[in-house]
């Protein structure tokens, strides 16, 4: 009887739910904090994980440009806004908005029908009735006739390739922009500048904290940005970040994540279309909720929302389930060290070796599903 209670008791089941109850509990809770998790074998792939990569754009900062500063005549302006009407970039995008809400607020309407400007003629704040020819696109920026004026818009290098003149005062506004993470603007007629536009793209909430805790955790940081070096100095600066990868094409950074691969284990953080190829190739891939469904179709984990702290949280996870398995299989090993001398001696009968199991069954539960931090 000892010898068969001895077996009933000592049955591996206990070992055999330890793992698995602690994985789904993890799972639930990481689905409970806006974070989907994919694979059952990601909580194990993270504590692996030698370098986060960050993609710059839309993931540690908003991916909305606004207009930070202007520096530039209406007249020209109005000019720019014409052509970037056409032009497909964010920054085009935010230019344009900035200028028609200002001449929305600017306009103030009377009781007798009538209405004022901002002081300017309505062809300065209302460019779309201006006369565009000649548009063209260019790598860095736009460039076309408007009202039989010619128009360039664009970075310091489209000047330079257009043999356009720009001044000291522009030349030096626009290294002080790049300087600080922004994207100047510089807007020309005729042959030479007569302005800037600073547009910037605003670092996400927090980012910081997030790749700071990271960082903490014995994990490097690495942010690619297509954006060139001068527009990364900010990033660059953080004692957290240990590599910033500037001027990445999309295909580039699909390489880059090759390269930390020869001797590290890398997780991707991304949002976009161009960032999917990157996902899939990193040993573990996260996206964000704002990002594009070939994005979180090429990742393991997908974070519901543009918390950028969930990143963190998913390594925490990690590190709680590891601690639940830890707890479970020392429950299972000291039940065995118990219930089995004790049958063996004949402490044991049926029904207190039936109670002894549920109790460890119990245990393993209630282990498993309490929350650990």
């Amino acid at each position: 009887m000892g010898v068969l209670l001895a077996l009933l008791v000592a049955t591996p089941w206990a070992l055999g739910l330890a793992t698995p109850l602690s994985v789904a509990t993890s799972i639930r809770d990481a689905m409970k904090r806006g974070v989907v998790v994919l694979d059952d074998t990601i909580f194990e792939r993270l504590r692996d994980i030698d370098v986060v990569v960050f993609d710059k754009t839309g993931t540690l900062t908003t991916g909305e440009m606004e207009v930070i500063d202007v520096d530039v005549s209406d007249e020209a302006l109005a000019d720019a806004v014409a052509l970037e009407r056409r032009a497909a970039h964010p920054a085009a995008a935010a230019i344009v908005s900035a200028v028609e809400s200002k001449a929305g607020d600017a306009e103030v309407v009377h009781t007798d029908g009538g209405h004022t400007g901002s002081g300017h003629d309505d062809t300065e704040t209302t460019p779309a009735g201006r006369d565009v020819c000649d548009f063209q696109t260019h790598a860095t920026g736009v460039s076309g006739t408007v009202d039989g004026r010619d128009v360039l818009v664009g970075n310091l290098d489209l000047f330079a390739e257009q043999g356009w003149t720009v001044n000291s005062e522009i030349q030096e506004k626009a290294g002080e922009a790049r300087g600080f993470g922004r994207l100047p603007v510089v807007i020309g007629r005729d042959g030479r500048a007569d302005g800037i536009v600073v547009v910037g793209d605003n670092p996400r909430q927090g980012w910081l904290d997030t790749v700071t805790r990271l960082h903490e955790r014995g994990i490097e940081i690495a942010v690619l940005t297509g954006d060139d070096e001068e527009a990364t100095d900010f990033f660059a600066e953080q004692d957290a970040v240990s590599y910033v990868f500037a001027d990445v094409p999309p295909e580039g950074k699909t390489e880059a994540i090759r390269r930390f691969q020869r001797d590290r284990r890398v997780a991707m953080v991304g949002d976009g279309t161009n960032d999917a190829p990157a996902l899939a190739q990193a040993d573990l891939g996260i996206s964000l909720g704002s990002g594009t469904a070939l994005a979180a179709d090429a990742a393991d984990i997908a974070i519901v929302d543009d918390d950028l702290s969930l990143v963190e949280t998913t390594f925490e996870l990690a590190q709680t389930a590891r601690r639940r398995v830890r707890q479970n299989v020392g429950l299972a090993f000291a039940y065995n060290a118990v219930a089995i001398p004790a049958a063996i001696v004949g402490l044991f009968n049926p029904v207190t070796a039936a109670v002894a199991v549920a109790v460890c069954g119990g245990l393993l539960g209630v282990n498993s599903s309490r929350t650990l931090f």
